[in-house]
């Protein structure tokens, strides 16, 4: 049994199924942001994509997520039982009042605790093949490639803007977007502009763009037109990521109400450090109890925004 497992039994099934994953995630993002700075995927090198159908992702999110989630929905049992889990948890949280008509009898209750069950068994499986290293299937390497071929453009955005844009401003594109277009924030902007420069020939960013400099606003004109040659050079070490994830793993445990506390939580991540390292603690956190509490309530605002419900399309 997998020492994140072990952590796992007497948490309430969310937990249990969402905490393991997410601590584990951290050991793979450091290998997912050296590839991105160097605008590939092992040996694929991204092309510079058509710049109109480029601009209208940042409009919606669903438009590149969709197509990995059909991938996944395809491919994998697991991975298909948690789109659909995650789906019902957005339509239930922009619609609260159907939970409170929800009535279930006790055979729909025995049997979605077996459904809860085999899914946490599948997520503890997941991982350890993770650890392990076990290749994709034949089946699941025709499929990545059928739907790279189908939907590289998407797949871009999500490797080269998405991914990078959650861990560092820990919002989805289109929000940061919203903020550029709609309101003009030029903060937004300059972000948008630093992490993907192909912003700068979307139209509506140049709008705003022009919009400064008819206002007479020449030094923040040109910080912006110079924002494309400053890409981020933010260095996420292995601790600070482990970190982030922490106050990811506090925030959302709360708003399923299922607060977790710090020392829960470093014992969590001990225990991906058992499974993957062999070693008894994660040497990287701090030592003391109080100080790393400090660091969770300190990475827990800036992920406030990712998990307000509801990404609404830009017309």
């Amino acid at each position: 049994m997998l020492a994140v497992e072990k952590w796992a039994q007497g948490k309430s099934q969310y937990i249990a199924l969402f905490a393991p994953s997410i601590a584990a995630f951290a050991r793979e993002i450091p290998d997912i942001l050296k590839y991105q700075k160097k605008h590939r995927l092992l040996s694929h090198t991204f092309s510079v994509p058509d710049l109109p159908s480029w601009s209208a992702l940042y409009r919606f999110h669903h438009r590149y997520t969709d197509p990995l989630y059909g991938m996944i929905f395809q491919t994998s049992e697991y991975g298909q039982r948690l789109i659909t889990l995650m789906s019902e948890f957005q339509r239930l949280s922009r619609n609260p009042d159907l939970l409170k008509e929800m009535v279930f009898t006790s055979e729909e209750i025995k049997e979605g605790q077996t459904y809860w069950n085999e899914l946490q068994r599948m997520s503890f499986d997941d991982i350890q093949e993770d650890i392990s290293g076990a290749p994709m299937t034949p089946e699941m390497r025709t499929s990545f490639q059928q739907y790279m071929d189908a939907n590289e453009t998407e797949f871009a955005f999500l490797f080269l803007v998405a991914i990078p844009c959650l861990l560092i401003y820990k919002e989805w594109p289109s929000s940061l977007y919203r903020k550029a277009v709609v309101r003009g924030d030029t903060g937004a902007i300059h972000k948008l502009l630093r992490l993907d420069p192909f912003t700068l020939h979307d139209s509506a960013i140049g709008k705003q763009i022009q919009h400064v400099r008819i206002h007479g606003r020449q030094a923040v004109y040109e910080e912006l037109l110079s924002a494309p040659l400053k890409p981020l050079k933010v260095k996420l070490t292995s601790r600070t990521i482990k970190d982030m994830l922490a106050g990811f793993i506090s925030l959302l445990a709360e708003k399923l109400k299922q607060p977790l506390t710090s020392t829960e939580i470093r014992d969590l991540f001990d225990a991906v450090a058992k499974d993957t390292d062999k070693r008894d603690i994660d040497t990287s956190l701090p030592e003391s109890q109080e100080a790393y509490s400090k660091v969770i309530q300190l990475n827990r605002p800036d992920w406030e925004p990712m998990l307000r419900p509801g990404q609404k399309k830009l017309k």
